[in-house]
């Protein structure tokens, strides 16, 4: 008998394991993008918007982790990000999360019309390594162009301020900044 085929039709959402990328202590390895698993993203795209939820089973306990979408596959490709909101965690490091990214915001710098490979970095803040930093790559979907005379959606305003790089600064790239007055 064969195997049963496969039901077709739309993905209805899809499923992105968190790894525990690095922490100031080195647990996970290098920042790489790879490292223990310890949760879930699953997203969907309705209307246009990016629907996103975390399930995280082993964060630092006690820890507010912000949670920020990252325009670029990884690390060092890291083009913007902005910040989606905060995922708490219990006392054993458990924690959930729940945000929409309206279209409007998608179809705005860093990120943009067209098909999308972003990530997802969870850290107690821009470039505090002090939780850890909890990756999820491969998010990727497609941002339709708005068309020409279309009004812009309103944009929440903690998502309205995008930032250049990587959440992680120097960590992600590897490279320090250069000394004030020094030349190369």
């Amino acid at each position: 008998m064969p195997p049963p085929t496969p039901p077709v039709g739309p993905i209805k959402e899809t499923h992105v394991q968190l790894a525990y990328d690095t922490d100031s202590g080195g647990f996970g390895g290098p920042l790489d993008m790879r490292g223990p698993i310890v949760g879930e993203v699953t997203y969907v795209q309705p209307g246009g918007n990016l629907g996103i939820r975390i399930n995280l089973e082993f964060g630092q306990p006690n820890t507010k982790y912000e949670v920020f979408l990252v325009c670029g596959p990884a690390h060092s490709a890291a083009c913007g990000f902005i910040s989606i909101g905060t995922l708490p965690t219990d006392a054993a490091g458990a924690g959930g999360f729940g945000a929409s990214v309206p279209s409007s915001v998608l179809q705005a710098a860093p990120f943009g019309p067209g098909f999308r490979n972003d990530h997802l970095d969870l850290l107690a803040g821009v470039g505090n390594l002090k939780g850890g930093a909890i990756t999820a790559g491969a998010i990727n979907y497609y941002v339709c162009k708005r068309e020409a005379g279309a009004a812009a959606g309103k944009i929440p305003e903690a998502m309205a301020k995008p930032r250049e790089g990587d959440p992680l600064g120097d960590k992600a790239s590897g490279q320090k900044k250069a000394a004030k007055g020094k030349r190369s």
